[in-house]
């Protein structure tokens, strides 16, 4: 026998009623409710994996953030299918554009908000490393005058928000700020629950929202704060590219969003994608045609995945295994695949510059600390 407060749907494959309790007058749950209705069941736009009668928020539109223009890109193709002389062509092309670049410094700060737990023991050596970039990154939001009054901190791939903990500590005293934390996925033990439940309440907003399908200005909560930031912290390849993307097209739609700057700590250049890689004409302009550009994101790899095998690479049958095309032993290999990354990097900067940002390409933590150690920050003049 069913109660009245659990659904009346049978389940056939299961022999028995669905165990789902049911609002109060409802005799079905809200997964089996459209059986009654006849209402037909969209996927949920946050969440693909789950059904929603709803429409999706305004703030997501599929593919807002992705380029209008068609781009046709080869199938990526492991290096060790190519011929040697294809390889060998991009990599005299990174040397040649890497040449042309400046010298990157290295700025390794720390922030006085981390030194308790930086000067923990307890804490564990993965911890401690996790730290220091957060510690190093943070200070360059203070240092370029990115923390102020007014702001909104928009944080992209947050994950469960450890960044986005230790900056609540930074702004909590500020007026008006918020922070709006963005992921596709759901996490458990997020650290913006640990904000909200302090005694100074910081207001904080997490989205689930694939970034290349988010319009920031139509997020209502972040609206009536002034300036917005954008951060990031190890954010992949291709979302890089779509979160800067989506600050850029915020400040030119209606209602323009002032974005005043941005701090990206770079990681998986190998994940990039030609459609939405922002430093494309930087890129063409270097010489790259778009067949090359997936071979230059293979080669990125050499910087953080130490020495490879023989079988890896395309090498002639005589070549000894530190050998990679005729051009370098392993050890040079790691500096090709720092170049590589640089170069993406660099386009992303020419990309901001271009409109009309003022963007500093850097070193933030030592490689003994993460081999994806560069990070930008970028700053605009406050519309008016």
């Amino acid at each position: 026998m069913m109660d009245g407060s659990h659904c009346m749907h049978f389940i056939e494959r299961k022999k028995r009623f669905c165990r789902m309790t049911v609002r109060k007058g409802c005799q079905y749950c809200g997964e089996h409710q459209q059986d009654v209705t006849g209402n037909e069941r969209v996927p949920c736009p946050l969440d693909p994996t789950q059904q929603r009668l709803d429409m999706q928020p305004a703030f997501v539109i599929e593919g807002t953030n992705l380029d209008n223009e068609t781009i046709a890109a080869p199938p990526r193709v492991p290096l060790s299918q190519l011929d040697e002389s294809v390889v060998g062509m991009v990599i005299r092309k990174i040397h040649a554009a890497y040449d042309e670049l400046p010298e990157f410094s290295q700025a390794i700060l720390r922030h006085n908000v981390l030194e308790d737990k930086l000067n923990d023991e307890t804490s564990g050596s993965k911890v401690r490393k996790h730290l220091l970039q957060t510690a190093s990154l943070l200070g360059h939001l203070e240092q370029a005058g990115l923390v102020q009054d007014d702001t909104c901190f928009i944080e992209f791939g947050a994950g469960k928000a450890r960044l986005t903990y230790w900056l609540g500590q930074i702004i909590k005293d500020k007026s008006n700020s918020c922070i709006l934390l963005v992921d596709r996925s759901s996490h458990r033990h997020k650290s913006d629950n640990k904000l909200k439940k302090e005694e100074r309440r910081l207001t904080v907003t997490r989205i689930r929202a694939d970034i290349a399908d988010l319009q920031l200005n139509q997020i209502s909560e972040i609206q009536p704060i002034k300036y917005k930031v954008g951060i990031a912290k190890h954010l992949c390849g291709t979302a890089t590219d779509l979160a800067i993307r989506c600050l850029v097209k915020s400040m030119n739609s209606e209602p323009k969003i002032d974005v005043c700057g941005l701090i990206v700590a770079f990681c998986c250049h190998h994940k990039c994608e030609y459609s939405s890689y922002v430093g494309r004409k930087y890129l063409q302009q270097c010489g790259f045609t778009v067949d090359e550009f997936s071979i230059l994101c293979s080669i990125v790899s050499w910087a953080t995945c130490g020495c490879r095998s023989k079988s890896d690479v395309n090498s002639s049958s005589d070549a000894t295994s530190e050998t990679v095309n005729g051009f370098s032993k392993s050890d040079e290999r790691e500096v090709i695949g720092r170049k590589a990354k640089a170069l993406l990097n660099w386009g992303r900067l020419v990309f901001l510059e271009s409109v009309g940002f003022q963007a500093e390409l850097l070193y933030y933590t030592s490689t003994d600390v993460s081999l994806e150690n560069m990070c930008i920050v970028a700053t605009r003049e406050h519309s008016s």
